[in-house]
């Protein structure tokens, strides 16, 4: 099956594959949400297929299986004939929505399920996450969602990903969201290094930290540092403050800090065959040995760019 593109909207669901030019979408590990653009002809020819896209129709790009969807937030015209659209997801919605919400001493699982249900976000799956939320946030509903979950990973040293799959969120541990990466041509199945074109590597210890200290009220609650890192680089150390709430863990936030920076960061970027399951956040194993990239990466960014059946993507990746 071909990639399809669907405007739906109270009355009507049109498949708008025919009329549509090149798609894109992407998405990057730093922002919640997937944005998806299209472009379309238009013609005032009788016989040239009409289809009307207004601003809040859904739009969904499917193959075998759904891989967007999201609503027509901008239109633009260019001439008379030619005109695009974007789109995003619906954490549109939980960027652009503020709320009040306070959390008494509950898991943090629960407390994002709480959030989601005081403003009507459906929820496909929420991992079970045990650290204890006590706090009065008055943010956007996405900015509260990332700090719950940051105070989660400081304490628990564990990394979760946040994405929205068929207008519903889902929160999963990062290492969990591993990709079989791969691609068809000609019936064969083929690993996607093998498609790997314009490769680049950079390793810098520009963000190291080999020493951590955690302060509560000015007075230093504890310390963890790397010896060996600090004996083959210098001494890169970090600081920073903690609630009253955190005290008891600081030891433990602190090793995971450590844990997290304690290394040389190793960033790469490179373009491959598409794969619809390649998304932000999730984690690809990759073997590139003309810069010598070998391991597993995190996916910082990801762009699609679909034309003409040609599938290609663009990739940010972080060795983790």
């Amino acid at each position: 099956m071909a990639h399809e593109l669907w405007r739906i909207n109270i009355s009507q669901a049109v498949n708008i594959t025919p009329i549509v030019g090149s798609i894109s979408w992407s998405d990057d590990i730093d922002t919640l949400g997937q944005q998806l653009s299209f472009n379309t002809a238009y013609n005032d020819n009788r016989y040239f297929p009409q289809v009307s896209i207004e601003p809040g129709d859904t739009i969904i790009l499917k193959n075998k299986k759904e891989i967007f969807r999201g609503t027509m937030v901008t239109e633009q015209r260019t001439g008379a004939y030619e005109r695009t659209f974007t789109c995003f997801d619906p954490a549109f919605y939980l960027n652009k929505s503020k709320e009040i919400f306070q959390c008494n001493k509950v898991r943090a699982d629960v407390a994002i399920k709480q959030l989601c249900a005081l403003v009507n976000v459906p929820v496909g799956n929420i991992v079970a996450i045990s650290t204890i939320i006590k706090k009065i946030f008055n943010a956007e509903i996405s900015s509260i969602i990332k700090e719950i979950l940051d105070i989660a990973e400081k304490t628990l040293g564990v990394k979760y990903r946040m994405e929205m799959r068929q207008g519903k969120l889902f929160i999963e541990k990062q290492k969990d969201l591993l990709i079989k990466g791969s691609f068809l041509l000609g019936g064969t199945e083929y690993d996607l290094n093998e498609s790997i074109s314009n490769p680049s590597r950079k390793r810098s210890i520009e963000e190291m930290k080999n020493s951590i200290k955690l302060v509560n009220k000015e007075k230093v609650i504890a310390t963890v540092k790397d010896n060996n890192l600090i004996e083959k680089y210098g001494l890169l150390q970090e600081v920073q403050d903690v609630g009253d709430d955190e005290k008891s863990k600081a030891k433990n936030i602190a090793e995971n800090l450590l844990k997290d920076l304690g290394r040389v960061l190793e960033e790469s970027s490179l373009e491959m065959i598409g794969n619809d399951e390649v998304r932000a956040g999730r984690l690809i194993d990759i073997v590139e040995p003309k810069t010598g990239m070998n391991g597993r990466h995190l996916i910082k960014s990801v762009n699609h760019t679909l034309e003409k059946g040609d599938h290609k993507m663009s990739m940010q990746l972080k060795v983790i």
